[in-house]
């Protein structure tokens, strides 16, 4: 007994199949190459999509850099 597994597209929440009457134009899409060579076309819901903050991350790199040129 052989469960399918999740891949990572789908947990980041790309669906194969768009939802019966979703607006195209709500989703974001991505093409990839299966195992047989043809293209699938992968959908996500943009309201969904987490943002992603990265002020703390620049700014502790632009204390990297700094601390760069002080040498």
């Amino acid at each position: 007994m052989s469960k399918k597994q999740q891949t990572s597209l789908e947990k980041i929440g790309y669906k194969s199949k768009l939802p019966i009457d979703a607006d195209i134009n709500d989703y974001e899409t991505i093409q990839i190459i299966g195992k047989d060579k043809k293209p699938i076309t992968l959908y996500r819901n943009t309201s969904n999509k987490e943002e992603i903050d990265d002020t703390r991350n620049f700014s502790s790199s632009w204390d990297v850099f700094n601390s760069h040129l002080n040498h």
